[in-house]
Order: C-alpha cells, then structure tokens, then sequence
C-alpha cells in the first residue's frame, strides 16, 4: 500500500510529491524567511521513509505553499493531455510551472543535477513552448536565464551557459546560491568544542 493510501486511512493528508523536495529547496519562499537555495526547516520524513513537506495538509502550511503545484503535479491532478509526457521532477533533474504574471514557463534546475533536464523529456516541452513565444526563465545553479526565442533556447542546450558565465568570472544573479552550498562548518572546526 503506497503512501498516500496509509495516510488517507488514517485520515492525514498525503503529499503526492513521492519525495521530491525540489520546491522546498530551490526557490526562495518569503513566507518562510528563506532564501533560494536553502531547504526548508519543514522538510521531514513521510511515513514511506521519503522526504516531504512536514506540514502538508496543516492549517499552519504557509499560503504560498498550499497554492503551488508544479507542472507535473498540476496535470496529474487535471489529467491533462501532457500528463504522460511531463516527467517527475526527480526524473528531470528539474521542474516548472507557468507563471501568470511573468507569461513565462519558470524553471527551476537541481544544481547537483544541472544538465540532467537536457536529456529528458522537458527537452520538447520547452522546445514547443519557445516555438510559439512562451519565454523560460530558467534558475541554474546561482543565475537567472530568460530566454525568449528558439534560438536562444537551442543554444542553451548546446552549451552549460552557467559553467561558461563561471569560468568568464561573471558574478552570479543570485547571491544566496553560494551561501547556501557552501559546507557548514562544524562546532568542532570552529574552535568550540561541544561536548
């Protein structure tokens, strides 16, 4: 019995997520304090053992968080056309959603999987959307990519824009990214001894 099953008997919500806590992550959630890149303090163990929101289905979830569904989430529960050509996140390596007031696709790309998306199915998906003028706006690892004509879109693909900004020495568009991948140090490496 999966997951959501268990739950639904035992009358808790369930996440649909099956571990996936790219929107956790990735984005900056102001609700919550917390910048891009840093996981949410919410995330915790499901009952299959998953990572997951710790307060999916509870009143204290932020607003923000109750109201997202990524694109992949959306056309399950639609049963959209694309359902079966949009794939999980996990298996992306990535995941969008459509954003009204930017009449963007916004995508967010998992910096320890970052060329990953470019051999999955979101490949088409992106294709046809800047084929008929749907910019992407694309979060890689610390910057911030608008791209607005197929053109564009292609040479995305051909190349690893952020390594080639990197090794150009360009500063990044979002400054947190570096902050929150960093390696913490320990209490030991800083001096302090906890005992």
């Amino acid at each position: 019995m999966g997951e959501a099953k268990r739950k639904a008997k035992l009358g808790v919500a369930a996440s649909p997520c099956r571990g996936c806590t790219y929107c956790c992550t990735l984005p900056e959630i102001l609700a919550l304090d917390k910048p891009m890149y840093r996981p949410c303090g919410y995330i915790a163990a499901q009952a299959s053992g998953a990572p997951g929101c710790g307060l999916f289905g509870a009143p204290e979830r932020p607003g923000t968080c109750r109201a997202y569904e990524c694109a992949y989430l959306t056309a399950q529960r639609t049963s959209h056309p694309d359902r079966r050509r949009i794939p999980h996140p996990l298996d992306a390596g990535a995941y969008f959603h459509k954003d009204p007031l930017e009449n963007a696709l916004v995508v967010f790309v998992d910096p320890d999987r970052p060329l990953a998306w470019k051999s999955s199915a979101l490949v088409e998906i992106f294709r046809s959307a800047s084929v008929a003028g749907m910019p992407l706006v694309i979060f890689d690892r610390g910057r911030r990519m608008t791209i607005r004509t197929p053109r564009h879109y292609e040479e995305i693909l051909r190349r690893d824009m952020v390594a080639f900004a990197d090794a150009q020495g360009m500063p990044r568009e979002i400054a947190s990214f570096e902050a929150e991948r960093a390696p913490q140090p320990s209490a030991t490496s800083s001096g302090s001894a906890i005992p």
